[in-house]
């Protein structure tokens, strides 16, 4: 054989070997266990994410992610039997079960010590494979913390402490407590909770947390799944001030009341007492200042960490799912807290990126939040329980499906009261019904999106009212609401 065919032969041969182990590689790129890194705040409304719709939110950072994967415009939490809308909220995440299933007794300690035979989501991936880590607001009790993680640093419970200061008092001398040294938990190396303290803005406190876990703790031969919560933007609303002075020109929201019109069945719930109505413009405008200032400082602290994962070749092939347990009113319709299901508390903002997700992509088909377990489970290529999988929104995300036909909501302060509000939405039209008085409101909130006009009693609008309050009660009849008979 002439010599320049042997070369070209041994060059034919060595490109066939470069490219089948190029192809190799991208095979076993593409089953490689994927990272998963929740990032979850609490009473974050979807009018604090630019990618979600706020108009006033700084949040370059999270509005990045959104770009990198795809925005879920119409997801709702289901609902609470108790003000506390996060323990039953995050019970529900964590069990992939609906309100009325996710524990037997409907009272505020149930979700709040979650004791359930049920799997929970990050010990669905622990047992898989998965390094666990938790840090910030957990309020589900300390048997499903343990459960759940490998590794637990700086996990606190409900709300950060209040002082004078906070709630608008005179001393000067007060104690800045707030969001400042939060008194923390953590899993010891016996495997125990125990108590710890910490020093700087809880937010901080928490991802510093997680920064340390990925250079210290984290085993790179598994993936991790990493759980950072935050108790920002949740009052007591505290916050830098360099971080506030980014936000000058908030004003009051297109629904802003001073009060709300009628009695929707829990006015004295904590969160409308914190500050008494009537709500003046400028308190309004106070206190969402600071609450998207303390949201722009969750943001910064996302970029941060964003970057820390690319700068280690960790990004690629993480799968970021990032949320809210509910949003908050904070002076929409005369209202500061979520005890209601309005859109501003009902709805919450989702976004998700990574390995099998599509980018820059919004999905308007409807879901449920506790819908993540087997969202997460089926991107990362592990089987979720039965009873969770009806709401996965994967094949949503992927444009595959239009999501559920519709979503329904209830809050009731607990189980033995008829006094409440329940929610249906399907297509264009929403109906609230609030079961101590029997009133209902019906809003077209693709055209109304601050539900600002009540299209209930509208010659016009008879048979979309109709035909949502027929599908409420059926809801309430097959869920198992307590208000079904």
């Amino acid at each position: 054989m002439p010599k320049h065919n042997r070369y070209s032969v041994l060059f034919a041969l060595f490109a066939l070997f470069t490219a089948l182990t190029q192809f190799d590689n991208r095979l076993f790129a593409q089953g490689k266990r994927p990272n998963v890194l929740i990032l979850m705040n609490d009473d974050m409304s979807r009018h604090c994410v630019g990618a979600t719709g706020g108009q006033q939110a700084l949040t370059p950072n999270i509005d990045a992610i959104a770009k990198r994967g795809t925005v879920m415009q119409n997801v709702v939490h289901q609902g609470a039997f108790s003000g506390a809308i996060c323990t039953c909220s995050r019970a529900m995440m964590l069990t992939g079960r609906a309100l009325w299933t996710v524990t037997p007794n409907f009272n505020y300690k149930a979700p709040a010590q979650l004791k359930t035979p049920d799997i929970l989501y990050p010990e669905q991936f622990r047992n898989e494979g998965w390094q666990t880590f938790g840090t910030g607001k957990w309020h589900n009790g300390n048997a499903a913390l343990l459960r759940s993680f490998d590794h637990a640093e700086a996990i606190t419970g409900g709300m950060l402490p209040f002082n004078e200061r906070d709630r608008g008092g005179a001393k000067d001398n007060a104690i800045e407590i707030g969001m400042m040294n939060p008194q923390c938990n953590r899993i010891s190396n016996s495997g125990e909770v125990e108590k710890h303290g910490s020093q700087g803005w809880s937010t901080d406190v928490f991802y510093d947390a997680a920064e340390t876990f990925i250079d210290e703790t984290w085993d790179r031969e598994n993936p991790f799944m990493m759980y950072i919560s935050t108790n920002a933007p949740h009052d007591p609303r505290h916050v830098p001030d360099d971080i506030l002075a980014r936000f000058k020109n908030v004003v009051e929201p297109p629904n802003y009341r001073s009060t709300h019109p009628f009695d929707n069945g829990h006015m004295n719930v904590r969160d409308e007492l914190v500050y008494k109505p009537p709500h003046s413009p400028e308190t309004v405008r106070r206190e969402r200042a600071i609450y998207l200032a303390m949201c722009a400082q969750i943001d910064d602290r996302i970029g941060r960490l964003i970057a820390k994962l690319d700068s280690i070749g960790q990004l690629e092939n993480t799968i970021i799912l990032f949320t809210s347990d509910h949003g908050l009113a904070v002076g929409e319709h005369g209202l500061l807290g979520k005890q209601n299901l309005y859109d501003g508390s009902w709805r919450v903002p989702m976004i998700l990126a990574g390995p099998g997700i599509p980018k820059g992509e919004t999905r308007d088909g409807f879901a449920y939040l506790h819908g993540i377990f087997p969202t997460l489970a089926d991107f990362a290529g592990i089987e979720a329980p039965e009873h969770s999988k009806e709401f996965g929104f994967a094949s949503t995300i992927r444009g595959e499906s239009n999501g559920l036909p519709a979503v329904f909501g209830a809050y009731t302060p607990n189980a033995k009261s008829d006094r409440g509000v329940r929610a249906a939405r399907s297509g264009d039209f929403k109906l609230l019904y609030y079961t101590h008085s029997k009133r209902k409101q019906l809003f077209n909130v693709v055209d109304d999106p601050w539900e600002m006009n009540d299209l209930i009693g509208d010659p016009q609008f008879s048979e979309q009212a109709n035909r949502l309050l027929a599908s409420l009660h059926d809801w309430m009849q097959t869920s198992g609401d307590p208000m079904r008979n």
